[in-house]
């Protein structure tokens, strides 16, 4: 089966810190060396997809007519990394990742403590609609600003 099933869009890179703050500024999109928008497709975009929703909090995109797009993962910044916390990470990137339209079924999510402090690696496991092949993602989490 082709990847046409998971689309194609405009490719998004987080941006840096800025000078000022220690804050991420968010996302933007990416052009080719010759001016044009660069877009992602296939896997590459399901993954993109997935990261993005991650990242949202839920509800944020309420005003343009999505009031559950997005997780809740972001309420647990400043929380302790410990199993409850981590079995939280889990249960709300499980939550968010099975509204996903192009997950067919999710083969498993593992949250892992790193030695970065008030950092978690959520290993997901799904497989996009329409496909034999599972589609691994590592997502970093932070519980520090």
């Amino acid at each position: 089966m082709t990847k046409e099933i998971l689309g194609t869009d405009l490719r998004l890179s987080k941006t840096e810190t800025s000078a000022s703050s220690v804050e991420p500024l968010g996302w933007d999109l990416t052009v080719t060396g010759g001016g044009d928008l660069e877009t992602v497709s296939g896997d590459d975009n399901l993954v993109q997809a997935l990261t993005l929703r991650l990242n949202t909090p839920r509800g944020q995109l309420a005003g343009l007519g999505h009031p559950d797009y997005g997780s809740r993962l972001l309420e647990l910044i400043g929380r302790p990394n410990d199993v409850t916390t981590r079995n939280l990470v889990k249960f709300y990137t499980l939550e968010c990742v099975r509204q996903e339209p192009r997950i067919q079924e999710v083969l498993g999510v593992k949250v892992e403590t790193t030695p970065e402090r008030g950092r978690v690696d959520v290993h997901l496991r799904v497989l996009p609609i329409g496909e034999n092949v599972p589609l691994n993602l590592v997502f970093p989490f932070y519980l520090e600003t």
